[in-house]
Formats: structure tokens, sequence, C-alpha cells
């Protein structure tokens, strides 16, 4: 079996996640980027759209615990 890579950019991640802007420093995003990608690439694009806020609230956890559990 053959994995599709999506590519996915960090103005795709906010498509998908339906914000205009998202905080961070350039190591964040690239690590919410990343995670983004994985999420799409398993679970597809309409996954994230259908979970966008829950996403968000983990990503938003995430930051203020700055574990590495959710990405």
């Amino acid at each position: 079996m053959v994995s599709i890579m999506t590519h996915l950019s960090l103005e795709d991640v906010k498509d998908l996640l339906d914000v205009q802007n998202i905080l961070g420093t350039p190591g964040q995003l690239e690590r919410l980027r990343r995670w983004m990608k994985s999420i799409v690439d398993r679970r597809g694009k309409d996954f994230v759209r259908e979970n966008r806020q829950n996403l968000l609230e983990q990503w938003e956890q995430h930051m203020g615990l700055k574990t590495f559990e959710c990405c």
C-alpha cells in the first residue's frame, strides 16, 4: 500500500482551521503545521474541518502546558 503524503502549508492549516492568524514562534508554527499534516494524512481534510474547534483547543492546551502530547 502506498501512502499519499499531502503538502500542507501554514496558509492551508489556517484555512482548514478557519482562522486568520495563529500565534507562535516560527518553530511552534512549524510544529503545528507538521501535526496538522499528520492528521490530514491519516484522517483527511474533512476530519480536520469537522473537528477544528477540538483541534484548536488541543493546540492551545499544548501551547499553554508546553508539552509534546498532542503534536
